[in-house]
């Protein structure tokens, strides 16, 4: 599995919220001000959240890794 296909199955496997922040912050290039802006939340939230929905995504990569 290339490394494209190992992300884009592990970002199917995450919940819609942080499949939704992750794809807000990287794919769609907003900052975090821009996030908070648009949900009415603080910047400190969205970071919050976007470090969540990361370590998240970190933790599902390595289950498509791990040895079988």
């Amino acid at each position: 599995m290339t490394d494209r296909g190992a992300v884009r199955q592990a970002m199917a496997t995450l919940s819609g919220p942080h499949r939704a922040i992750i794809y807000r912050a990287y794919f769609l290039e907003r900052s975090t001000v821009q996030i908070a802006a648009e949900d009415h939340a603080t910047e400190s939230d969205v970071r919050a959240r976007l470090h969540d929905a990361l370590r998240e995504l970190l933790h599902r990569l390595r289950d498509v890794h791990a040895p079988a």
